[in-house]
């Protein structure tokens, strides 16, 4: 997959000139993707230039139109390069509106993987399936926020430090409701966070309890915000420079985006100190917490509750260390 900075590419792009700025770029065709070039509108907003089969009739294909976000297809759109030299092309344009910076900036990285798993000349049909994915991830991105930035932040970290991201991408939860975090066949991982020393964690039955034949690994990690710290977006970077394939990228920004809604700009505002992390994040054997016993009644159901694991045991039990799959790939390596 080639790799560019989007963000880099866009900032050094002028606004186009002339006095007529309707359907005008100035763009910066992209290595490795000659199709695609990011582009810089007249009131200074990002879009993505997708080049199309300009032979035959014009196909009539409905835009779409987002708060945030646009699509046009089959637009004539001149295009002026760094030399100013200007070129006529037949384009779909996914343009990011708004003058919001962090907008912008969000847009930029989210393009990245989508145009990283298009092919060299791809057709219209894989163009209009990568166009999906993004106005999809738009669509995440302006919906009620399903878990907190402290909770997501904490998978990020562990995903970013562990032996195999992307093992760990693979396994990571579809939907922020699932009961586990991350799951792989038999195995499960939970992970989970304690503002401050004291280790206190919120757990349901059933993350304890886990099915006859799997078993369930805790983790659990300390943490305090810290302006010097590290946020969201850059636990999503370290990621995406470890991961080679555009659609596990994708399914990075997906989760996320599902996870922090419309809450997706405390991605960056919200920093918690990673050395605390790293310092005391432990593995735990789920069927070592204490929990309340097991063979609940029928018409009992949905049992959370605290455990104070600040005395117990953290140890990691050296079985699953040997376990190999989900529980060998999150140990760092």
């Amino acid at each position: 997959m080639a790799r560019f900075d989007l963000v880099r590419l866009f900032a050094g792009l002028p606004l186009p000139a002339g006095d007529s700025p309707a359907g005008r770029f100035s763009a910066q065709p992209l290595p490795g993707a000659p199709c695609c070039s990011v582009g810089k509108d007249a009131a200074g907003c990002p879009a993505l230039l997708v080049q199309t089969d300009a032979a035959g009739p014009r196909a009539t294909v409905a835009p779409i139109v987002l708060e945030n976000l646009s699509v046009l297809h089959n637009v004539d759109c001149r295009m002026q390069n760094a030399e100013g030299e200007t070129t006529t092309h037949r384009l779909s344009v996914i343009r990011c509106c708004g003058e919001d910076q962090t907008l912008h900036e969000y847009f930029l990285r989210a393009l990245s993987p989508v145009i990283g798993s298009l092919p060299a000349r791809p057709t219209r049909e894989q163009v209009a399936e990568a166009i999906n994915t993004l106005v999809e991830l738009f669509r995440r991105a302006s919906q009620t926020p399903r878990k907190t930035v402290q909770g997501l932040w904490a998978e990020l970290f562990v995903i970013q430090r562990s032996a195999d991201p992307a093992a760990l991408l693979r396994a990571w939860h579809a939907e922020p409701e699932d009961r586990f975090d991350f799951a792989e066949d038999t195995q499960r991982l939970e992970v989970k966070t304690a503002s401050g020393r004291a280790r206190i964690h919120a757990f349901s039955h059933e993350q304890l309890r886990p099915p006859v034949g799997s078993r369930a690994m805790i983790a659990s990690v300390l943490m305090e915000r810290s302006a010097g710290g590290q946020s969201v977006n850059d636990l999503v970077d370290d990621i995406r420079h470890r991961i080679a394939d555009p659609d596990l990228l994708i399914r990075l920004d997906a989760v996320v985006a599902s996870t922090l809604g419309s809450e997706w700009r405390a991605a960056q505002e919200h920093r918690f100190d990673r050395q605390l992390a790293a310092e005391s994040i432990r593995f735990l054997d789920a069927r070592t917490i204490p929990s309340v016993p097991a063979g609940l009644p029928p018409e009992v159901t949905e049992v959370h509750f605290r455990v104070d694991l600040t005395n117990h045991p953290l140890d990691v039990p050296e079985d699953l260390r040997q376990a190999g799959g989900l529980f060998a790939a999150v140990f760092p390596g």
